[in-house]
């Protein structure tokens, strides 16, 4: 039966992921001849993300109380009706819309869908488990966007739409047919009802709610701005832009069961802090590059260094979701600031280049990653010298 589960919501999260991303590349030139400006261009992205953030806690601690599985089809339902409204629409203000909505969805299906795996993680194992999972999230977002290229120039923009829609919509049988309502494991779900402030003010989820939020806004700026550099500074085709963060994100996909292994037999906070400092020196070094192969070996590095924290990340969050009773919400906050990082990052990015130059956004990425890294390192620190003393 876990095995069965874990398929299903591996199958499901690689759908949503493919999905997802593979319309990436085809709504700004969509919006453009719907007439969008470029303010209009913005919403339409951080619309997404910003529906997610709103709803990512909320939807925690319903799903905590209600049970997961009907949050998890409705936001499967809601992705496919989203695709479908997307080939619908006939002006700025709908498409805008369908984002906003496509964001709501996607809060009821990622977090929550990484909560079971939590759930199933044998005690011990949660790094292994949690990172051959992040191989179907990492590796949705890695193919769609050359899939969707691909459908477009050979099918039509229409068609890509409806692929999403077909994607989705299987996602949604899979997971109707193979979810229980409730794994048997999940009585402790019903314990103790803790405040979202009470998690998140707790010292080790604010930890990693701050690594996470810190090290993701570095993330944000490389894929908002990399194809900037590429083109303006280096003169880069945009089939080559497009290779530098596929190949970013083949990387971290690649590598995650690896990483989840190590992570089960090594000192987890020790890989979270070493692969954030090296994703974050990576991104500092950016404006350093001065030739593609230059930018795709930097590239592969910082996905690397993030394929190296991700499994530990989340294995620490499946601990905290256990002590405290409410793993639905502690995946939810992480998810939240992944969220809130892909909008503030990129937003103050953006004011940064307004007044200097590009590689001052590369260099401010990476030093916010630094910090945050260097905070977790000595909550780590702290919370280590204090397990000696009590011991």
């Amino acid at each position: 039966m876990e095995r069965r589960i874990f398929l299903t919501l591996f199958v499901t999260i690689l759908a949503v992921a493919l999905g997802a991303s593979l319309v990436l590349p085809l709504l700004p030139v969509y919006a453009q001849e719907l007439g969008a400006s470029g303010l209009e261009l913005g919403l339409i992205f951080s619309g997404f993300a910003l529906a997610r953030s709103f709803l990512l806690p909320l939807v925690g601690r319903l799903a905590d109380a209600w049970g997961r599985r009907r949050f998890i089809l409705a936001g499967l339902l809601i992705y496919t009706l989203v695709a479908v409204g997307f080939d619908l629409a006939h002006n700025i203000g709908q498409l805008i819309l369908c984002r906003l909505i496509q964001g709501g969805g996607a809060a009821m299906v990622i977090p929550l869908a990484r909560a079971y795996v939590g759930d199933l993680a044998p005690p011990g194992q949660e790094g292994r488990l949690m990172g051959h999972f992040n191989v179907a999230f990492f590796g949705g977002l890695t193919l769609g966007p050359w899939l969707g290229g691909y459908i477009k120039d050979s099918l039509g923009i229409s068609t890509a739409f409806h692929s999403m829609a077909a994607l989705a919509f299987f996602g949604f049988l899979l997971s109707f047919f193979n979810i229980p309502k409730m794994p048997a494991d999940q009585s402790g779900q019903r314990r103790a009802r803790q405040s979202l402030w009470t998690l998140l003010t707790a010292p080790a989820l604010a930890a990693v709610f701050l690594f996470r939020l810190g090290t993701t806004m570095g993330v944000g700026v490389n894929w908002a701005f990399l194809p900037v550099y590429g083109h303006d500074i280096l003169k880069l085709s945009s089939s080559r832009i497009g290779l530098l963060i596929s190949f970013n994100l083949l990387m971290t996909t690649l590598l995650q069961p690896g990483f989840g292994w190590l992570a089960d037999r090594f000192s987890r906070p020790w890989m979270t802090v070493l692969g954030g400092i090296l994703a974050s020196l990576c991104l500092m070094l950016l404006p350093l590059c001065h030739s593609f192969t230059q930018l795709l070996v930097l590239n592969m590095a910082m996905g690397s260094a993030i394929g190296l924290y991700m499994p530990p990340l989340m294995a620490m969050a499946v601990d905290l979701g256990r002590e405290s009773g409410a793993m639905t919400s502690v995946m939810s906050i992480l998810e939240l600031a992944f969220s809130l990082a892909m909008v503030i990052g990129p937003l103050l990015a953006g004011l940064v280049k307004e007044f200097l130059n590009i590689n001052t956004i590369f260099w401010g990425g990476g030093l916010v990653g630094l910090v945050t890294s260097f905070l977790f390192l000595l909550y780590h620190l702290k919370v280590t010298a204090v397990g000696r003393r009590a011991g």
